[in-house]
């Protein structure tokens, strides 16, 4: 246990996650053979840090979504942030913790479109646009 904010135990292997309430931060990953290992930094604008805390400097993007939406329905176009994909992001979190609870695997009650990709080229649109 390498006690990070969040670990997902899984059948293949284990991630470990960093807080989850910021942007960024050193995603890791091992399985039953191999010794913890980090995934590769993404270059994406929303893993810049841009705000102090008490552990330093951290991405916080929080409104990005709000921001795509608000975009999005002046554009005429579908927005990510959809009700149905915070429908099953509640299903996804309250499931992670009722196996954590129970000790066994739940099954998902919802589902949803994936919405498209907030790419490198629409983060930075979008950082241009707050101003």
């Amino acid at each position: 246990h390498g006690h990070a904010p969040m670990e997902l135990y899984g059948e293949l292997g284990t991630v470990f996650v960093p807080d989850p309430n910021f942007f960024g931060g050193e995603v890791r990953f091992t399985d039953a053979a191999k010794p913890v290992k980090k995934l590769p930094k993404w270059n994406h604008p929303f893993g810049v840090p841009n705000e102090m805390h008490g552990q330093g400097m951290m991405a916080n993007y929080r409104t990005a979504g709000l921001a795509d939406m608000a975009i999005a329905i002046a554009e005429g176009r579908p927005h990510r942030c959809s009700m149905e994909l915070a429908l099953h992001a509640v299903d996804v979190m309250t499931g992670i913790l009722r196996s954590g609870e129970s000790g066994k695997y739940v099954t998902m009650q919802t589902t949803c479109e994936r919405p498209a990709a907030l790419g490198v080229k629409d983060a930075k649109a979008l950082l241009a646009k707050k101003n």
